[in-house]
């Protein structure tokens, strides 16, 4: 505490600890300071790039008529840029919605996907119960052949020779059968999660389309995308695995993608 202009150590009990105090009132200074204000916040800036690699920004233009446009185009910060064309919002938005219908399913046709996915996985782990026994008996099998060889190698009916070289054959294939057993036991069934994952994830597409949140267009367009470039007025969009398979089945249909398409 400070008495007459002098520090002085507090021998009360304090109310709050100095550490909370210390907070308290770093946050009070923050909040003095001028927060930064945005003009505009323009939807789906972050998701393009031009093709010199600069970002996409946007800009509002009023007409003599009064009416407001929205215009993207590259930010010119990465040097010379061929690129002179600007893209106007309401051309930009149906592009957008294009690339999202390519990768959507209909919660119709989600329904049906898991339905099918939720017996394949009754039938694989029943496959897999079947198939992990079959491999545990073929690797107790292999210990009893070890131990019968080195009964056989005792008893001196085979010679050293003999022995180091069946061994070394029954040896490799107990360590194969080891690692057979560990990888399915570990990978056996992990697919499926991910499959329903991606099918909720083109439902999510759909349901998008659905609220027009541009907001959360975004978010998903980057999450399943690795190239977005704006080049003459048109998005060049590149869909990452599996979603780029999805997106060529339903461009090749023309139309959304259906149950039969996605799983035949």
């Amino acid at each position: 505490m400070k008495y007459k202009g002098e520090i002085h150590e507090a021998t009360h009990e304090p109310l709050i600890s100095k550490k909370l105090f210390d907070r308290v009132q770093e946050i009070m200074r923050e909040k003095g300071k001028p927060q930064k204000v945005k003009k505009h916040n323009f939807d789906f800036l972050g998701l393009m790039k031009c093709p010199c690699s600069a970002a996409i920004t946007a800009e509002k233009k009023i007409k003599p008529s009064g009416k407001e446009y929205i215009y993207y185009r590259c930010t010119k910060k990465k040097g010379p840029c061929q690129e002179k064309h600007f893209l106007r919002g309401e051309e930009l938005y149906p592009q957008i919605k294009s690339f999202l219908q390519k990768v959507s399913l209909s919660s119709y046709d989600t329904e049906m996907v898991l339905a099918k996915l939720e017996k394949e996985e009754s039938r694989a782990k029943e496959q897999a119960k079947t198939t992990a026994q079959d491999l545990k008996t073929e690797f107790a099998v292999n210990e009893q052949k070890l131990e019968k060889l080195l009964d056989v190698y005792l008893a001196e009916t085979i010679t050293a020779e003999e022995y180091t070289s069946r061994k070394e054959k029954l040896v490799k294939q107990k360590v194969g059968l080891k690692e057979q057993i560990e990888d399915f036991e570990q990978k056996g069934l992990s697919w499926l999660e991910p499959a329903r994952e991606f099918v909720l994830s083109l439902n999510q597409a759909a349901k998008l389309l659905e609220s027009e949140n541009k907001t959360e267009m975004t978010t998903f367009l980057k999450n399943i995308g690795s190239n977005c470039i704006l080049q003459n007025r048109q998005l060049i969009f590149s869909s990452r695995k599996p979603y780029d398979l999805a997106a060529e089945r339903s461009e090749a249909a023309s139309k959304s993608l259906r149950f039969s398409k996605m799983w035949t």
